[in-house]
């Protein structure tokens, strides 16, 4: 098997067509249909089925489709990386959605002297994180675990070849619009929550516990699954909706409309950042962690 066969499949899956597919990859359709035929032998299972008009994805194919393109993505970022300016700087970092990393990150690019430089800032899935650090796709992923599933992830990221370091705890807020009925309270209980409509961030198909953003499990007859910080910020101001988070929300974007409110919980969120422990640590990379705990100082000091 080779990279160029999962392109084509993926190509193909994409396009729905043979014909069109051939097109857009300049090749002839002789040419991909035998090359498919011959990644088909080679794993033994039928990868797409004519359908209608076009063909479409087996069950097999649907599998497949999401290791190809896995791969895909790893040479491209492979072929990428190392075929640029050895001079340049690099920094990749996976994380889920906090305020004060992309921050951070904007910080450090202000900071940042020289004339060429690669960085990529990614939110997005807990098990994404994990799996693009892993995979050493990014130098370093932040996660938050709760400290009911400390033991649990740890153990989970010790598999994974992965070293968590803490640099930040910090206690469960409910998130909410300034002009909310909700907003005056000093502190809110599950109870007070009543059947306000409750925003998570969506898990994909890994959604077990630990994997969720939101340290509370709220189990609400009005559920929202979001998979943006973007489109949180809007439900959140346009609604009576609510989310739970760190507290910590130092955006510019914020401008101060949305608010956060301490939640009764015995339950706390570690922060951390994961790293590969069997690779070395750029300078760039420490850099980003020196800027991490340095902000936790101002962040545990209130000024968030």
């Amino acid at each position: 098997m080779t990279i160029q066969q999962c392109k084509y499949v993926l190509k193909i899956a994409e396009c729905g067509s043979l014909n069109e597919a051939a097109k857009q990859l300049f090749v002839a359709q002789s040419s991909l249909s035998v090359s498919v035929k011959s990644l088909e032998q080679e794993l033994n299972i039928k990868i797409f089925e004519r359908a209608g008009n076009g063909i479409s994805l087996t069950e097999d194919g649907a599998e497949f489709v999401r290791y190809a393109k896995q791969l895909a993505e790893q040479n491209d970022f492979i072929v990428n990386r190392y075929s640029r300016d050895k001079n340049r700087k690099r920094l990749y970092v996976s994380t889920q959605h906090y305020d004060f990393v992309a921050d951070i990150f904007g910080n450090l690019v202000n900071q940042t002297k020289d004339e060429f430089f690669d960085y990529s800032l990614r939110e997005m899935k807990t098990y994404d994180v994990i799996r693009e650090t892993e995979t050493a796709y990014c130098d370093i992923g932040i996660i938050a675990i709760k400290s009911s599933d400390i033991g649990i992830m740890q153990r989970y990221l010790k598999k994974k070849n992965l070293l968590f370091t803490p640099f930040l705890e910090a206690s469960p807020h409910i998130f909410v619009r300034k002009n909310h009925p909700l907003a005056d309270k000093s502190e809110i209980s599950l109870e007070t929550l009543g059947n306000y409509p409750f925003v998570s961030y969506e898990q994909g198909e890994h959604s077990v516990s630990f994997f969720a953003e939101e340290i509370v499990e709220i189990h609400s007859d009005k559920h929202i699954e979001i998979s943006d910080r973007a489109s949180l910020m809007n439900v959140l101001l346009s609604t009576d909706c609510y989310t739970v988070g760190t507290g910590i929300m130092p955006s510019l974007l914020n401008e101060g409309r949305i608010v956060s409110i301490p939640f009764e919980s015995e339950d706390h969120y570690t922060i951390g950042y994961i790293l590969r422990s069997d690779i070395n640590t750029s300078k760039l990379t420490k850099t980003f962690i020196e800027m991490l705990n340095f902000s936790v100082k101002d962040y545990t000091n209130g000024k968030n």
